[in-house]
């Protein structure tokens, strides 16, 4: 029986505090992996991160170019020195409008692949303005290598090895050009970064610049997020779980998103672009638990965008709006019956059983799902009501919880009762 069973579930009392992403690599005791680390693809559109993501994980090439929305990403292991170490990496679009988007996705990362196309003049100039970027976002100790792609069209060439390497020398970062097509030096672009990270922060390895890192076989290299709880050695926190709040535009994610992390509330709404989120840690029976809450777009734009970050997810909270939960301030103009009124603000709240199958396609089958009405303060707007609600949860094995970001009620309650039945059952 779920512990969630009504919005008045009595939970342990539990301890927090706010957090930044931290830049430390994470050391874990599964067997999965010893060190944990985030790489991200930087430059512009056409330069080949993509290509050259698919071929250090899958060892495959596509000749044909699709242009990355947003944000994708792929997960590998490697193994150095006797310890196994796990890459998330990151291929952001190069597009401008997509600028916004990734900018977020800056936090957190050990490592940064400038990438640019040696044919390409206007994309090895960029590189300056991608490096401010970077400085604006990360630390100072975060690495970086800069990466001329596509050095086997020889005859294209438009930036000379020499040129590119003394810029890459006045910047004190380490260059390589690759071609992911024919493979040349992939491999070798990820373990310079890789040995580079793990020999500024780990110590303890003592390793050389020159470290040969052993790839694992091909049934191993390439994986998908896993879904179980991570535990650590590290003193910063036990557990790490990654939750995800989805459900339509307007609804409220974001802001109980801010409520929770940082207290606070805006009465202005300002829509998410692709994917937001914020880090927060807990203690729960002696246990420091530490997750990532992932703020998802619920704009149709950006649905391919968001639907990879549903991998690796321990808990999804799906929000919908009790009281005016399409987000549009015309309907008025466009319905003129009550009943059609109903139908529209009832939207959000009908658009549920969407996002559930949408969680069903993308999600592992065992993450544990709350369903929340949000804005219950506003009871004279209120068109969905509690009862219909818990009925429609019910039918679903799902727990259902009532909140208002703008009052704070039941925000701590929905994040806390999660945590609890995601760790009860393990």
């Amino acid at each position: 029986m779920s512990i969630l069973a009504s919005t008045e579930a009595k939970v342990p009392s539990v301890s927090h505090q706010l957090e930044t992403v931290s830049l430390q690599s994470t050391i874990a005791t599964k067997c999965e992996s010893d060190y944990l680390l985030k790489l991200l693809f930087i430059g512009d559109s056409g330069v080949g991160k993509s290509s050259l993501l698919l071929r250090f994980v899958k060892n495959t090439f596509n000749e044909s170019f699709v242009s990355t929305i947003g944000v994708d990403f792929g997960c590998r292991t490697i193994q150095l020195h006797g310890k196994r170490v796990k890459l998330s990496i990151w291929d952001t679009a190069g597009h401008e409008r997509f600028r916004t988007i990734t900018n977020c996705y800056y936090r957190g990362a050990q490592g940064i692949i400038l990438v640019f196309d040696v044919t390409d003049i206007k994309s090895f100039e960029n590189i300056k303005i991608w490096l401010e970027g970077i400085d604006h976002h990360v630390s100072d100790n975060v690495k970086k290598l800069l990466v001329g792609n596509k050095c086997d069209l020889t005859s294209k060439r438009a930036i000379d090895y020499a040129v590119a390497q003394e810029f890459a020398k006045s910047l004190n970062l380490s260059y390589i050009e690759t071609s992911s097509k024919n493979s040349t030096n992939v491999e070798q672009t990820f373990n310079n970064l890789v040995s580079e990270i793990l020999s500024r922060t780990v110590k303890v390895l003592s390793i050389p610049e020159s470290a040969i890192v052993e790839t694992l076989s091909a049934n191993e290299k390439s994986e998908t997020k896993p879904v179980e709880i991570t535990t650590t050695t590290n003193s910063e926190y036990d557990h790490l779980l990654k939750l995800l709040l989805i459900g339509d535009a307007d609804v409220g994610k974001s802001s109980l998103l801010f409520r929770f992390a940082d207290d606070t509330f805006n009465e202005s709404y300002l829509a998410t672009i692709g994917v937001d989120f914020e880090t927060r840690t807990m203690n729960h029976n002696g246990k420091t638990v530490k997750f990532q809450i992932w703020d998802i777009s619920g704009q149709e734009r950006f649905r391919t965008i968001t639907s990879s970050y549903y991998r690796g997810a321990h808990g999804i909270i799906i929000v919908y709006d009790v009281t005016n939960a399409v987000g549009d301030s015309n309907f008025v103009f466009i319905f003129i019956f009550i009943y059609h009124c109903t139908l529209l603000l009832e939207k959000s709240f009908e658009n549920i059983k969407m996002w559930l199958q949408i969680i069903d396609r993308n999600a592992n089958q065992n993450v544990k799902k709350l369903l929340v009405g949000n804005k219950s303060d506003l009871t004279s707007n209120r068109i969905v009501d509690h009862t219909k609600a818990k009925k429609f949860a019910d039918s679903l094995s799902i727990s259902y919880v009532e909140t208002s970001a703008k009052n704070s009620t039941n925000v701590e309650q929905i994040f806390k009762n999660t945590i609890i039945e995601i760790l009860s059952s393990t």
